[in-house]
């Protein structure tokens, strides 16, 4: 009968199903929050102010963040942001439900298109600041406790 990988502690095949686990579950509620949110639009005039596409990004940032400091791991963090990104794909690829308004349609629905736009392309910019606090923040707790 073999024994533990010399290379590995007892439990961290655990551990780190538990941070698959985390990042699926933050990446997800980022993904449905966020996509419900990026909808909230105003007007200044004829001018779209899409706030809640930014309010999304800020909450996929914080989760992204939270989640990559909650298990102590940088890849939880990159993992939530690539999580968030395939399920808001896979929300604006069903064809029954469009939470998602293509940028393609700017010129009829200027505010959604914008909002949608920013929601689907702007991920990627709180996912990699909050990858690279998150980085900076673990190199400072293991200087303090090393």
């Amino acid at each position: 009968m073999p024994g533990p990988r010399p290379n590995k502690a007892p439990g961290a095949g655990a551990a780190s199903l538990l941070s698959v686990l985390a990042a699926l579950a933050a990446g997800a509620l980022a993904a449905v929050i966020g996509t419900i949110l990026h909808a909230l639009v105003s007007y200044a005039g004829d001018v779209p102010l899409p706030w809640g596409a930014i309010l999304a990004l800020v909450l996929t940032g914080a989760l992204t963040y939270w989640v990559g400091l909650l298990r102590g791991k940088l890849w939880v963090s990159a993992l939530t942001g690539l999580l968030t990104y395939v399920f808001v794909a896979l929300i604006s690829l069903d064809q029954q439900n469009q939470m998602i308004v293509s940028t393609q349609l700017f010129k009829v629905l200027p505010g959604p298109a914008l909002a949608g736009g920013i929601w689907v392309y702007g991920i990627i910019v709180p996912v990699i600041a909050a990858i690279l606090l998150v980085s900076k923040q673990l190199r400072v707790m293991a200087r303090s406790s090393g």
